[in-house]
């Protein structure tokens, strides 16, 4: 998969996560959610996209991935706690939920397709 494929398959994957989950819990506004989703995966993927491939040469591929993706979620949970506006849990935990799932997508998309 390209990098604008795998940008264009976390944006979907990641904003029904939010959605699915805001929806449930009645927290925050949900149009706000799936921006926030849409947007900050489009500004955080490239950064992710670039930073596992350069640190799995250093500190190897598992280390890199989860390291980029707690930045990563550290960044966008600070977007839902701003913007949807969510408590820093429950922004935590959305972008918690959306970033492992859209990662776990990511690397069954790989197993399979080898």
């Amino acid at each position: 998969m390209d990098q604008l494929a795998a940008l264009l398959a976390s944006m979907v994957v990641e904003g029904v996560t939010v959605a699915l989950l805001l929806a449930r819990s009645g927290r925050g506004k949900l149009a706000r959610g799936i921006g926030v989703a849409a947007l900050s995966t489009l500004a955080t993927h490239p950064f992710a996209w670039w930073s596992i491939g350069a640190g799995e040469l250093v500190v190897g591929y598992w280390v890199a991935v989860v390291a980029v993706e707690v930045l990563v979620c550290l960044a966008e949970a600070t977007a839902y706690r701003i913007v949807v506006p969510l408590e820093w849990p429950a922004a935590l935990g959305v972008s918690v939920a959306a970033n492992a799932i859209s990662t776990l997508a990511g690397l069954l998309y790989y197993v399979v397709a080898l």
